[in-house]
């Protein structure tokens, strides 16, 4: 029995800690510690278990088990500040929270496991902590006609880094645990159908594709299957021309990674939806919540809230659910951003996001809601930047990322490095929620590098998605009064009287947490030239 986790591969009957496929090496201590803690699941194990387990009999020093903890964790690539896979429970122990799960190796290289063969061989145990169900990213098919990709690499070197960059894009969301690639490989080409792969997987869910060259482009088609019901469930076709892409790959396994995790999230939302709300996990409670976020409604918001604060009660270890609280806040304040007081309106995303990161430093979303709070609410840029960076390591697919990267680098004194976030938003996500925002954002960086007539074009595009985004109108007026056009600004500013907005110096001052004091005097400059009073 070989325990998975992330793309590790922990091998009892051999001794072995393998990552992607390579032996990772460590001390015997070290794998007897993460034998014990992977095999215990989402249990606690406490200092005297471990001293136990390792030890016997023997006498040693509180030293001798922080150097085991401490190359345990580093062997995984982690850390005692990240905590990513090994975590510290004060005053208690240690807890794996690495999603680990048993996997049963089949009989030959080549062989089907005795459970996928129709046997009455009991089913592998599902191990994963509370219930998640994980997804297995199938090898990439190349239907090519033995032409070379856009990039000139062999097919077989692009089939294989697509595999490889969806399963790391996939990985970063969190919400799932992925299958290691090399795992997968073992039942690759056996034969198996959805239902028995999934099995032999311990996957609910499959993602398959391929592609093909056409030409100077390339054809990607992907899928995502219920293997428990054994049926596709949805289909997505993306078209890449390389003079658009810095790099391939990763570009394509982004934009992947950005339409999938919420279909994987409505799948399994759809299949908990069907249970009815008795007894429901925390998992399940969970993912109610991430559903109704994504569905934008006021009323499913405060749902949404409540759902998750029920379920971080139920586990007060797993950071998810503080995440979706700060999620569903962060909506509820952006619904009506233009008009709130903008030093409140993201306070109490913030206090949530930091609950979050108390329990696990590696949440990509808690980072990101910290970065905006501690700008909005604080106006601590530096901070603000320190966890809207990390949000982007741990997490480059994700949009928002970008989106919160963009705005809290440009108000911290550098447009054009915030202007390169958020056209990087456009790559990763092309039909983003939030585009007049992103388009008004990218106008108002224009406008601080004087670029005033590609300001004028950001800004109109702003308006023509969402003619009633206030932030939009305000950069018009501005950039209007620099560029000398008072008829432009009259009409915005009719069209922003119309919405219930005035131009109060107070609110403008709070909304625009400018840095420089350069840019902030060129804005209202711009407002003053319009014939705002201020």
């Amino acid at each position: 029995m070989t325990y998975v986790f992330d793309d590790f591969e922990l091998d009892p009957d051999r001794a072995e800690l393998r990552r992607a496929g390579k032996v990772v090496r460590i001390e015997p201590q070290v794998f007897d510690l993460l034998r014990l803690l992977v095999s215990a699941g989402d249990r606690v194990v406490t200092r005297d278990e471990i001293f136990e387990a390792i030890w016997g009999n023997r006498v040693v020093s509180d030293a001798a088990l922080s150097s085991r903890i401490r190359d345990a964790r580093k062997a995984l690539g982690d850390d005692g500040s990240t905590q990513r896979f090994i975590r510290t429970v004060q005053r208690r122990g240690l807890r794996f929270v690495g999603a680990a799960r048993e996997l049963r190796a089949p009989a030959e290289p080549a062989g089907v496991p005795e459970a996928v063969c129709g046997t009455d061989t009991a089913p592998v145990d599902r191990a994963t902590p509370f219930d998640r169900p994980a997804v297995a990213v199938l090898p990439f098919v190349d239907l090519s006609d033995g032409a070379p990709p856009p990039d000139g690499a062999t097919t077989s070197v692009l089939a294989l880094g697509l595999t490889d960059e969806l399963v790391a894009a996939l990985s970063a969301w969190r919400h799932f645990p992925v299958i290691a690639r090399h795992s997968v490989q073992r039942f690759a080409g056996a034969g198996l159908d959805a239902a028995a792969l999934g099995r032999a997987l311990n996957a609910r869910y499959l993602v398959e594709g391929r592609f093909r060259t056409a030409g100077t482009r390339l054809k990607v088609q992907i899928g995502l299957t219920d293997a428990e019901a054994g049926c596709q469930i949805w289909s997505h076709r993306i078209l890449c021309d390389p003079g658009e892409l810095i790099d391939l790959e990763e570009d394509i396994a982004a934009q992947i990674a950005t339409v999938i995790a919420p279909e994987l999230e409505g799948a399994e939302a759809r299949r908990v939806l069907r249970k009815g709300p008795q007894d429901m996990s925390a998992w399940e409670l969970a993912i109610r919540a991430a559903w109704l976020i994504s569905q934008r409604d006021s009323e499913g918001l405060i749902e949404a809230e409540t759902l998750a604060t029920q379920a971080a009660a139920r586990s007060p270890d797993w950071s998810m659910p503080l995440c979706l609280v700060a999620m569903a806040r962060f909506q509820q304040a952006m619904a009506g951003f233009s008009a709130a007081d903008s030093a409140t309106a993201f306070s109490s995303t913030l206090v949530a996001a930091r609950a979050a990161l108390d329990i696990d430093r590696g949440a990509w979303l808690a980072h990101a809601l910290s970065a905006v709070g501690e700008l909005w609410t604080n106006r601590n840029h530096d901070l603000a930047l320190l966890h809207v960076e990390k949000a982007i390591s741990l997490n480059p697919s994700a949009a928002m990322n970008y989106h919160f990267g963009g705005c809290i680098t440009g108000f911290s004194g550098h447009p054009e490095r915030a202007r390169d976030y958020q056209e990087r938003l456009f790559r990763v996500d092309p039909v983003y929620t939030y585009r007049a925002v992103i388009e008004a954002d990218l106008g108002l960086w224009h406008m601080l590098d004087a670029q005033f007539d590609r300001a004028d074009d950001r800004l109109t595009r702003a308006m023509s998605w969402d003619p009633t985004y206030g932030r939009a109108l305000q950069r018009r007026i501005a950039l209007s009064g620099l560029m000398g056009d008072r008829d432009a600004a009259r009409e915005a500013g009719a069209r922003l009287t119309a919405l219930g907005m005035v131009f109060d110096p107070q609110a403008i001052a709070m909304s625009y947490p400018f840095k420089r004091d350069d840019h902030r005097e060129m804005f209202l400059d711009g407002l003053r030239r319009a014939g705002v009073n201020l």
